[in-house]
């Protein structure tokens, strides 16, 4: 039976795609010692080499995730790490893609770790996006702790130092042991039932993995995600992750910090307000300032506004008194006119003629004596219906 041919590509393809289908390989936690370490500058990435008595696997770790660490691995250190499982198809061999480490020694409590961190992960307890805002000015602050921790008398100095108008209510919890998450579960509780908090504040000093492993409870991280008041958590040292930390609205490095990330600093907020009353008193006066220029300049075309109207008043008393004045010049004007017409009415020669009388005229001109007209001279004759062109004889 003659069977197909495929390249090398080809079946190294195919085993890398059988490989990563598999759901066991996709997430595995493995534990083994390190060798032929190396850290490539350029990249960021770390290529290294897991093993153990009988067996050993190439591994490597990108930048992005090498970033995270908190050390710096090397040959000959034992670690278990946390990664997916693939075919490198250019050399045909299998490796593992780390995506997280840590040095060995404390075995199935790390592996478990891993995976409630993946698993809360997977189901967005650590999104940014649901995590909740601390409040500016806050006027009451819980705390969850042992109370005779230096943790609490950290966070009770530093905000007695910041912001001492803070009320703080102290719940006494066991930071340490088997009865530890469910004694800050306890305290979360209580805080959220009272509801008059304004932050939470887990807190307890540095130690062991073993001392913190308390806070790697996956029902206290459940508890911490349903919180309606915001939580900070302050577990441990600067270097110190736990659940607690990835699942809480913020994470701060230690207790202290915790303190200064919860309330603000009195003396920075009355420093603003000392500048903020001065910015305002400086522009509050140039704006009254300007009002009083604007109200000056108001009256000033105010009093002209009414410099104007009283002319104005005066104008019309002047011309209504004017038009009087021409209207009686006018009338007396009239009368005299009229008396004149009636007297030059009486010297009309044409009156004269309207009562039965005759005008003689001599070249266009009224003849006044018999003298003034010579022997066939033309004459007219004007009476009040007509005229007569004669000759003198």
């Amino acid at each position: 039976m003659i069977r197909s041919t495929i390249t090398v590509s080809q079946l190294n393809f195919y085993m890398r795609s059988v490989i990563e289908s598999d759901e066991i390989l996709r997430s595995v936690f493995v534990k083994g010692e390190i060798s032929n370490f190396s850290l490539y500058r350029k990249s960021g990435h770390m290529y290294f080499t897991l093993k153990d008595g009988q067996s050993s696997v190439k591994a490597v770790m990108f930048r992005s995730d090498a970033e995270k660490l908190k050390f710096m691995p090397e040959d000959g250190m034992n670690v278990v790490v946390s990664a997916r499982v693939s075919v490198f198809e250019r050399d045909g061999v299998y490796q593992l893609y780390v995506s997280e480490m840590i040095p060995d020694g404390i075995g199935a409590q790390m592996a478990a770790f891993f995976q409630l961190k993946e698993k809360l992960e997977k189901e967005g307890l650590f999104d940014e996006d649901r995590k909740k805002e601390l409040p500016r000015f806050p006027k009451k602050i819980a705390v969850a702790t042992s109370p005779s921790g230096a943790a609490l008398q950290d966070i009770l100095s530093v905000t007695g130092r910041r912001y001492p108008i803070a009320d703080i209510e102290i719940f006494p919890c066991v930071v340490q042991g088997a009865e530890s998450a469910e004694s800050v579960i306890r305290a979360l509780n209580y805080f959220n039932m009272k509801n008059d908090a304004d932050v939470i504040i887990i807190a307890r000093g540095g130690g062991s993995y073993e001392d913190l492993a308390s806070f790697n409870d996956e029902r206290l991280a459940r508890t911490i995600a349903a919180s309606n008041i915001p939580v900070i958590s302050a577990v441990g040292h600067e270097s110190d992750f736990t659940i607690a930390d990835f699942v809480a609205d913020r994470r701060a490095p230690t207790p202290s910090a915790a303190a200064e990330i919860a309330v603000p600093d009195i003396k920075e907020i009355s420093d603003f307000v000392a500048d903020f009353r001065y910015t305002l008193k400086k522009e509050v006066s140039s704006l009254l300032e300007e009002c009083e220029y604007d109200l000056e300049s108001a009256k000033k075309r105010l009093d002209i506004r009414r410099f104007i109207e009283n002319k104005e008043l005066i104008l019309d008393k002047v011309s209504s008194s004017l038009f009087m004045l021409s209207d009686s010049m006018l009338e007396k004007k009239k009368n005299v006119l009229a008396a004149k017409i009636s007297a030059l009415s009486a010297l009309d020669p044409l009156s004269v003629i309207a009562r039965g009388y005759s005008v003689v005229y001599k070249d266009e001109k009224p003849v006044s004596s018999s003298k003034d007209i010579e022997k066939d001279d033309k004459l007219v004759i004007k009476m009040k219906d007509g005229e007569i062109n004669c000759v003198a004889e």
